[in-house]
């Protein structure tokens, strides 16, 4: 008797996609979904791990200042201002008299200015070396706060729009730095670094850059968090902003971010005579090269500092390989502002920065 083989009876089908006999996983290209959909969790799960390493302090930003010899020794030169008052001579007149006197004019009274130096800073005076930086003796140029083998980074901020490597695809910003380096006597990398604006607020406190450039030819975007990355870099971390005006819709673009930054602070026309035109080179002020917006530096001050320089006149054009077509003179000037701004700026930094380290070693 031949014996019948019954199939039986199909169970119900599953459709749920978290189940492994779920249909979605059947049939003929059942392994190719199971793939696919492997793959992307995977991905996913990379990307935010590598998102969530951005919240831990330890894998956060890091910029480290050159190592240099010794304390600090180098003072900037002052201005100091004595006024002289010269006396009117006085005419004595018989009011009874026939005479008629024809009144006088008043003489001008005349300010004699006296200019008065203490521990006076010469262009590449910084220690016993005569090199930029701090220290005594003859050992390297740099900072006490400094960590050993740092080189100096030209950093420069990344923004959405706004032509924000304006000429620094014509070198402006690796001329500046072998500049520095050149009369710094400090080991640089020609290679600069970018940061956005949001991760201005992502460097360790004491190890971010002192200064930051900025430039740019036109407007640009940026949002809440920017804002709040911007003001946590200038103040908390004793960050400098170096801006520079490329021309067209950037000023305007950079006074609406500053108003939503620094609320609290006014823009100020730079004196010409303020430290950071005196050290390490003598200026007369800013030079207004192209002067898109202004022939005046703008600047905003906290606590007694400069947070923000904005040169209204294009100093990356003076810095890049063709210098813009300006004098050699203006470019010479350029350099030497920003050698200035830099060594202040880095200065100011590693003097807060051995207090900050002395704090938490108490």
């Amino acid at each position: 008797m031949m014996r019948l083989h019954t199939v039986p009876p199909a169970g119900p089908r599953i459709w749920n996609p978290f189940h492994c006999s779920a249909v979605y996983w059947q049939g003929r290209h059942g392994r190719l979904r199971r793939f696919i959909t492997l793959s992307f969790f995977c991905h996913a799960s990379l990307a935010l791990v590598l998102a969530g390493t951005m919240l831990i302090p330890g894998c956060r930003k890091t910029y480290d200042l050159v190592k240099g010899s010794g304390k600090a020794s180098a003072t900037i030169k002052q201005m100091k201002v004595e006024v002289k008052k010269k006396k009117q001579k006085r005419i004595l007149v018989n009011p009874d008299s026939p005479i008629v006197f024809a009144v006088p004019e008043i003489e001008e009274t005349r300010l004699d200015l006296k200019e008065a130096t203490s521990g006076e800073y010469k262009a590449g005076q910084a220690d016993g070396a005569g090199q930029i930086g701090e220290g005594e003796g003859d050992g390297p140029a740099g900072y006490s706060s400094g960590r050993d083998g740092a080189r100096f980074i030209f950093i420069r901020v990344r923004y959405d729009g706004g032509n924000w490597d304006y000429n620094l695809r014509n070198n402006a910003d690796e001329n500046m730095t072998v500049e520095f380096g050149k009369r710094s006597r400090m080991p640089v990398s020609k290679i600069p670094q970018d940061v956005t604006l949001l991760e201005l607020g992502r460097f360790v406190i004491g190890r971010s850059p002192p200064v930051v450039y900025m430039v740019g030819s036109s407007g640009f975007r940026f949002d809440a968090r920017e804002i709040k990355a911007v003001r946590s870099y200038l103040l908390d971390n004793r960050g400098m902003l170096l801006a520079d005006n490329g021309g067209n819709q950037f000023h305007s673009a950079f006074m609406a971010l500053m108003r939503q930054t620094l609320p609290e602070v006014s823009p100020v026309e730079i004196p010409d005579d303020d430290p950071i035109y005196r050290a390490p080179y003598s200026l007369h002020g800013a030079p207004p090269l192209w002067a898109h917006s202004g022939t005046r530096a703008l600047g905003w001050k906290k606590d007694g500092r400069w947070i923000v320089f904005y040169h209204q006149g294009s100093l990356s054009d003076a810095w890049k390989d063709s210098h813009g077509g300006t004098k050699a003179e203006s470019a010479e000037q350029a350099y030497q502002l920003g050698v200035n701004i830099l060594s202040q700026a880095m200065s100011g930094y590693s003097e807060w920065k051995r207090s900050l380290d002395g704090k938490i070693k108490r």
